[in-house]
C-alpha cells in the first residue's frame, strides 16, 4: 500500500476515533511500526494529525484546543527541558505569575526547589501540584476554560489584576514567523494579558513545534516579552528578537 492510501485510512480512522496508539494503526492496516511511526510523522508535519508518544490524535478544526489531557502529551520532552531553564529564572521570595496552559505544568512540578515563593495562577491543576511545597499559592475563581485547566472569565481577571508579580510565565499555541503570540482561547489570552501588565519580567515558555499559522486570538508580539525559553535554538528564525531567546 502506497504512503497516499495508508494516509486515506489512517485520517479516516482518526476521524472517527480521535486518538489511537502506533499498535493499533498497524493492525488496522497491516503495516510495520517502523512504517506507522514515518507516516505519523509525515502527517503531523503535514498539520493533518498531532503525534504523541506512542500514536497520534486527529487534529480538531481551525480555530478550537485540542483537549489538554492530549495536549499535555504533546512534545513531553521539550517541555521538561523548558521548565528545568524557566526555573533558574526564578529567585527564592520571588512572586510568580503562572497561567492555564498545558506547558507550564512541568514548572509547577519542579517550582518548589525555590523558596519561600508566592504564587498567582489561574491554573486548576495548581492546587494539587503546589500542595507540598513551602510556596504561598493563590488561585482565583472563575469560569473553566473549554478543554482546558485554566480558569477564566471577568471574575479571574480582576483577581489577577489585584497582584503585582516579579516574573510570569505563560504559554500560546502558536508564535508566527512575525513574531505574533496567537491562541485558539480568546478568554484564556485576556488572563495573559492580565498577568503581562501586573509582572515585571514577562516569560514566554515555547516548545519549538508551536512555530505556524496564527492561531484566532492576538495575544501580544515578542516586543510584549522579556525571555522566550525554547528547548531548542531557534533564535536565528527571529533576527530582530535573538537576544531574547533562551535555549
Amino acid at each position: 500500500m502506497a504512503f497516499e492510501e495508508r494516509e486515506l485510512a489512517i485520517l479516516e480512522y482518526m476521524k472517527e476515533h480521535k486518538e489511537a496508539s502506533v499498535e493499533e494503526l498497524c493492525k488496522v492496516l497491516f503495516v510495520s511500526e517502523a512504517t506507522m511511526r514515518r507516516d505519523l510523522t509525515k502527517l503531523h508535519n503535514a498539520k493533518k494529525l498531532v503525534r504523541t508518544h506512542g500514536g497520534a490524535i486527529y487534529r480538531s478544526e481551525p480555530g478550537v484546543n485540542l483537549p489538554q489531557d492530549f495536549r499535555e502529551r504533546e512534545n513531553v520532552d521539550a517541555k521538561i527541558a523548558i521548565a528545568q531553564k524557566c526555573l533558574h529564572l526564578i529567585n527564592d521570595g520571588d512572586t510568580v505569575m503562572i497561567d492555564g496552559s498545558s506547558t507550564v505544568l512541568p514548572l509547577l512540578r519542579i517550582i518548589g526547589a525555590k523558596k519561600s515563593l508566592v504564587i498567582i495562577t489561574n491554573n486548576a491543576k495548581a492546587p494539587v501540584l503546589l500542595a507540598e511545597t513551602d510556596a504561598k499559592v493563590f488561585v482565583c475563581g472563575g469560569e473553566l476554560a473549554t478543554n482546558a485547566y485554566a480558569l477564566v472569565g471577568s471574575y479571574a481577571e480582576n483577581f489577577v489584576k489585584s497582584f503585582n508579580a516579579d516574573i510570569c510565565f505563560f504559554s500560546v499555541s502558536n508564535l508566527t514567523i512575525n513574531g505574533h503570540l496567537t491562541d485558539n482561547s480568546i478568554q484564556e489570552n485576556i488572563i495573559r494579558k492580565s498577568m503581562m501588565s501586573r509582572s515585571k519580567k514577562v516569560v514566554l515558555l515555547l516548545d519549538s513545534h508551536k512555530i505556524g499559522e496564527p492561531c484566532i486570538s492576538d495575544l501580544a508580539t515578542l516586543d510584549d516579552v522579556d525571555i522566550v525559553v525554547c528547548e531548542n535554538d531557534i533564535s536565528s528564525l527571529f533576527e530582530n528578537y535573538k537576544s531574547k531567546f533562551i535555549s
